[in-house]
């Protein structure tokens, strides 16, 4: 009884063992200037950047919002990163654009300089 006692024991406590292991090597690397901040967003947003960037752009977490709503993509240029990039900051405002569905694609419906930041 005790033996049988022991061995259920030891197998209590390897499992816990890995389990606590394979929750330590969970953890992700979150990196805030992410290329897929950019490969997410449909295809005539991601055509936009490419025709104003040259190279590979990259982007911050806060870069394109969407509001269900009203269907509606706000691109916020000041959260880009990419080389040729034109000026997109005038003063403390900076360069947005927003993309509106139509249909099951989206169009440029507005681009101009707001406040900085949110």
């Amino acid at each position: 009884m005790t033996m049988r006692t022991s061995l259920l024991a030891l197998l209590l406590l390897l499992c816990s063992v890995v389990t606590a292991g394979s929750m330590g090597s969970a953890v992700t690397k979150n990196d805030p200037w992410d290329r897929h901040h950019i490969d997410d967003l449909p295809a005539e947003i991601r055509q936009y950047i490419a025709a104003i960037c040259r190279g590979p752009p990259s982007a911050q977490n806060d870069f394109a919002t969407y509001s269900p709503h009203e269907k509606r993509w706000r691109i916020n240029l000041e959260y880009l990163r990419c080389d040729g990039l034109a000026e997109y900051r005038r003063g403390n405002q900076c360069l947005d654009v927003d993309f509106i569905a139509v249909g099951s694609h989206f169009r440029r419906a507005r681009r101009d300089y707001r406040d900085c930041g949110f």
